[in-house]
């Protein structure tokens, strides 16, 4: 439906404008005004955007040809069709100078006003597709230049223009493949209920970033967070994780999501936690603050004992910062970190009921940080001697992950089937591959599928809902998105810019 303004000093005028509306059932919604004035006013208000100006030229205050520069000035896409029973050559050149779409005479022949309704509103649909056209090329260019700069340090010159000046980046992680069914629809929840100006990246099945478009403050930032977390609670029964952190300007794009990335992977210390907030790692958004001890067992299955002792300072660091613990609560942490390292590592040599009443008899915390360290130096010394090498069975097993993905990739696959696979948590396991491999396991995951993805489309004739499915897309619409912001052009496109030729594996036409 469009909405046409219909201005005029005659009501009897106006009511036949209305009729013929009606006869030939045109899609318009019409406002009545009886002088330039009053048009005017209904412009300037903004609540109701008029796609069509039909009116009068000789009225009093204001005439057609004024009220029409004024239209043209305030509201530049409002196509405008003057009616008038002078047929002057003048008001039509004036008219056509300053941008009336069309020129009727008085009294109105219904079939010239059908057609010349029918003419703008067929002028309307097409710029309006020409638009949604432009601004979808202009979406696929910014996404592929984001997706880039994601990952590379420096955005090439000649690209820079397609992006506004960023301030601040917020990253949404969730536990499952959330945004491969939901993405679009999230997108548009996420535009309804945030007032900030924001471009939106889907980086993966689980992970999405908002590139933020004006400084806030850090108080906001949580604020828009909190509301995130909310509507996918709510709305969705999903729970998210979310960081932010201010963006300098956008060449620091890599380096700040580089932040976020490390900050969202240490969610596994604080289960309970949906926020994890800049340059305060030890507090909590949580209610419980507990904080989780599991991920020290996997560093010890991977006889990772660089980052168990890394681990261990995080967990002492966020007891010794937090004022919520209660004594016995921070006694129960440790004795529970005991436990861990004493059943994981087997040491069955430790006295486990002396270790425990030294922690409850403990005066300070640093006595038991002390203690840990002992112990974790003792693990350390014993695996020596054992002639283990602490990081060789951590690069076989990331391989091994990797292998397990080449041979998987077709189907779905979920961190936490990998991780039960290799009896890890799916946490630890994105923590791991992360250091080894110098990216994220959902992104490995993502961009192997892709790469796939590309090869099938240049040596094969297979459909891309078919190319999708083989690659481990079960989402069409999804895999398109993903393949577009990655390289920058659709699957369909890729296919005839690098095919050569097409075995005959298949006789179907593309979809």
């Amino acid at each position: 439906m469009y909405h046409i303004l219909i201005v005029d000093d005659s009501v009897l005028d106006i009511d036949c404008i209305i009729f013929l509306i009606n006869k030939f059932d045109l899609p318009l919604h019409p406002v009545k005004a009886v002088n330039g004035n009053e048009a005017l006013s209904f412009i300037k208000k903004k609540d109701v955007h008029f796609d069509i100006l039909f009116t009068d030229i000789k009225m009093p205050l204001m005439d057609g040809l004024e009220l029409s520069r004024e239209v043209c000035r305030l509201s530049p896409d409002t196509r405008i069709i003057i009616f008038s029973g002078f047929s002057d050559f003048e008001y039509a050149k004036t008219a056509i100078s300053i941008g009336v779409e069309n020129y009727l005479m008085k009294p109105i022949v219904p079939a010239d006003f059908e057609s010349t309704i029918k003419s703008v509103i067929h002028s309307i649909e097409t710029a309006r597709e020409q638009d949604k056209q432009q601004r979808l090329q202009t979406q696929i260019v910014r996404n592929h230049i984001l997706w880039q700069a994601l990952h590379n340090s420096v955005i090439p010159e000649h690209m820079d223009s397609f992006l506004e000046p960023y301030y601040s980046l917020m990253l949404i992680e969730c536990e499952n493949d959330f945004f491969s069914t939901v993405n679009d629809e999230f997108q548009d929840r996420l535009n309804n209920l945030l007032s900030i100006p924001f471009d939106y990246l889907n980086l993966y099945p689980s992970r999405s970033l908002l590139f933020i478009k004006k400084p806030l403050k850090d108080t906001y930032l949580l604020t828009t967070a909190q509301s995130i977390c909310l509507l996918a609670a709510e709305d969705y029964s999903q729970k998210c994780f979310i960081t932010f952190d201010m963006l300098p300007d956008n060449t620091h794009i890599s380096r700040v999501y580089s932040l976020l990335e490390k900050r969202i992977e240490s969610r596994f210390f604080f289960p309970d936690r949906n926020i994890l907030l800049p340059n305060d790692p030890g507090h909590a958004c949580s209610s419980s603050g507990h904080i989780s001890v599991e991920v020290l067992a996997d560093d010890l299955k991977l006889q990772d004992y660089d980052t168990l002792d890394s681990h261990l300072e995080e967990i002492f660091d966020s007891l010794k910062s937090s004022s919520t613990h209660s004594l016995i609560y921070v006694k129960y942490c440790f004795t529970e970190m005991v436990k861990v390292l004493n059943q994981t590592s087997g040491s069955s040599s430790w006295n486990m009921n002396g270790l425990a009443e030294k922690i409850y008899r403990s005066s300070n915390i640093m006595e038991l940080i002390e203690m840990v360290r002992s112990l974790s130096a003792s693990i350390r010394r014993n695996a020596a001697q054992e002639k283990l090498s602490p990081g060789k069975a951590k690069g076989a097993k990331t391989e091994k992950i990797c292998q397990y993905v080449y041979q998987n990739y077709a189907r779905p696959l979920t961190l936490d089937e990998i991780a039960s696979h290799f009896y890890l948590s799916p946490n630890y396991l994105c923590s791991v591959f992360k250091k080894e491999n110098g990216c994220n396991l959902n992104k490995f995951i993502n961009d192997y599928r892709l790469k796939r993805a590309a090869e099938l489309l240049t040596a094969t004739r297979m459909k891309i809902h078919g190319v999708a499915e083989a690659v481990g897309f079960h989402n069409t619409s999804y895999f398109i998105s993903r393949f577009r912001d990655f390289y920058g052009e659709t699957p369909d496109s890729y296919r005839q810019n690098h095919s050569t030729n097409f075995p005959s594996l298949e006789r179907s036409n593309d979809a």
